[in-house]
């Protein structure tokens, strides 16, 4: 199950991973999307207010040099100079004079020469009877028409003259009757009227009204040209209805703007208006479709890989599971005739009648039977414990006499190995809950290797000890013992201590690994540590009982 398992964690990591990835690059592309975005909308609405501020700066600018205009016509024949400069100038719409004692002189309210003259006499009926003030309107700088006010100023200074040149204008009493003047934003039922006006020393008010169409007229060029065909720009009066527009969106609907900024004091209430059809996609949402779509390609590209890699490893497991079947039948195929040679070689030692040649020839056959048999039950071992069909039967154990059976069986071994046996272990009985067939087979392999590599030591001791709750089995040797390097290695499959010793020594690097994995089958832990003195010290540790969870 674990080789199973590890393929489908790591693609899962993948996945993880990949996810995370493409999650995370949305969310930056998002930000960017919504940064440009952002970027646009002030980028737009500064136009709107530079617009907007143009339309400001050129309607004051005609209202300043028709006021100055105002200022200077004589006193003598006012009436007819008014109506002279109405007919020449086409800003102007109507023409009036009004007197604090008389009221208004002209137009004559009671006979009105005209249409015109009429709706102007309505119009501003509260304002010459009094009832509305002639207040001066204040020129208040909004946050949007900063520069337009040091526009406004150069134009003022631009337009001043020297004292010396302005001295016999004075002098000439050009203005000097004047002492107000002002301007004044009149809303009306048809919308917005402007209104200038001065007022000489006797108290007598004279002024015009501004022709609102031809002044309008003149704003159409100050609209920009849109940047594309999706949008429109407009200049909405004080009720929001299109005076005049540049684009080709159809504003006949009455469809709101979708952004606006107020012209400024000189029309008040009116804006200038943004259009935008919606039919062209905003460079964020085209930064967030490519991205999208290039994340979109590469998490596609990491998951088909990662799928990839997962079929080669289910593949490489599945013929990894066919080898080792294939090893596990062989082997069993093996340990028919090896059980075999090995019973008919043991009986022929028995015959006393033998010569001392066949005695010799049917000992290598014996031994070589024995060997033969360790090597085929180490691969059965590899091939269930890889598999995961390894069988445990726990049961109570007498370990002081599975160990002395265990020796009982190698007694021959160690001697013609030349190794003497120092065997410690307690004079009580020491039971304890394992499976007797596997703690033999790690004690097996623990001599084998001792004996195959630990001879020239001439000492094989082997301690029981107990210490809380614990069991220990030590198997040390004086051998030559195990390089530091390799202290960490000993345990891996098919790895084997690569030195003059051992490159002479048969065996295929198995016993080891599959001790250790038999051991912590078991419930315990199987450790090496240098021994004190020279050699090498094999450590078993088992718990003395655990509960019973059925056969692994």
């Amino acid at each position: 199950m674990t080789g199973t398992r590890i393929p489908i964690i790591a693609w899962t990591l993948l996945l993880i991973a990949a996810l995370a990835i493409g999650t995370l690059a949305l969310y930056l592309l998002q930000g960017e999307q919504q940064r440009l975005e952002a970027t646009g909308i002030e980028t737009r609405r500064e136009r709107l207010a530079a617009v907007a501020g143009t339309v400001d700066l050129t309607v004051t600018e005609s209202r300043e040099a028709l006021s100055t205009r105002l200022r200077e016509l004589p006193g003598p024949d006012l009436i007819d100079t008014l109506e002279l400069w109405r007919l020449d100038n086409p800003l102007i719409r109507n023409v009036f004079v009004w007197s604090p004692d008389q009221g208004l002189v002209f137009p004559e309210p009671t006979q009105p020469t005209s249409g015109e003259e009429s709706a102007f006499l309505l119009r501003y009926a509260g304002l010459f009877s009094g009832q509305a003030r002639w207040t001066v309107f204040s020129e208040e700088i909004t946050p949007a028409s900063d520069q337009i006010q040091a526009r406004r100023e150069l134009t003022k200074l631009a337009k001043s003259l020297p004292t010396s040149a302005s001295a016999p204008a004075e002098s000439a009493g050009a203005t000097s009757d004047i002492r107000d003047n002002g301007w004044l934003p009149w809303f009306w039922e048809e919308g917005l009227h402007l209104l200038l006006w001065a007022e000489r020393s006797d108290g007598r008010r004279f002024g015009i009204e501004l022709e609102m169409a031809a002044l309008l007229a003149r704003l159409v060029t100050v609209l920009p040209q849109p940047q594309s065909p999706h949008e429109t720009w407009a200049l909405l009066n004080d009720r929001g209805e299109v005076v005049h527009q540049r684009g080709p969106e159809d504003l006949s609907t009455g469809q709101k703007p979708t952004m606006s900024v107020a012209v400024g004091n000189s029309l008040p209430h009116w804006q200038i208006g943004f259009y935008s059809t919606g039919e062209a996609k905003p460079a964020g949402q085209s930064l967030l479709l490519l991205g999208g779509l290039l994340t979109a390609i590469l998490v596609i590209a990491i998951m088909l890989g990662g799928s990839l890699l997962l079929w080669q490893a289910r593949r490489s497991l599945h013929d990894a599971r066919r080898k080792t079947t294939f090893v596990s039948n062989v082997s069993h195929e093996l340990k028919t005739p090896l059980t075999t040679i090995r019973m008919y070689a043991e009986m022929l030692e028995e015959d006393e009648r033998r010569c001392d040649k066949s005695q010799r020839y049917l000992a290598v056959i014996s031994s070589e039977a024995q060997r033969l048999t360790r090597l085929v039950n180490n691969l059965l071992d590899f091939s269930r414990l890889e598999q995961g069909k390894k069988k445990y039967h726990q049961q109570q154990v007498d370990l002081r006499a599975l160990i002395s059976q265990c020796l009982t069986t190698q007694n021959l071994r160690l001697h013609e190995a030349g190794l003497a046996l120092d065997l410690q272990l307690p004079t009580t009985h020491l039971s304890i809950e394992t499976d007797s067939d596997a703690l033999e087979q790690v004690l097996l392999n623990l001599i084998d290797n001792a004996v195959k590599y630990a001879a020239s030591g001439d000492e094989l001791q082997l301690t029981l000890i107990q210490d809380n709750g614990q069991v220990m089995i030590q198997v040390a040797d004086r051998g030559p013992g195990i390089p530091n390097s390799h202290s960490q290695r000993i345990f891996e499959i098919f790895h084997r201590v690569d030195s003059s010793l051992t490159t002479d020594q048969q065996g295929c690097g198995l016993g080891l690994s599959i001790a250790r994995q038999l051991v912590r089958d078991l419930g315990g832990e199987l450790t090496y540590a240098a021994r004190d003195g020279g050699g090498a010290c094999f450590t078993i540790s088992l718990p003395k009982s655990r509960p019973k969870e059925g056969d692994n």
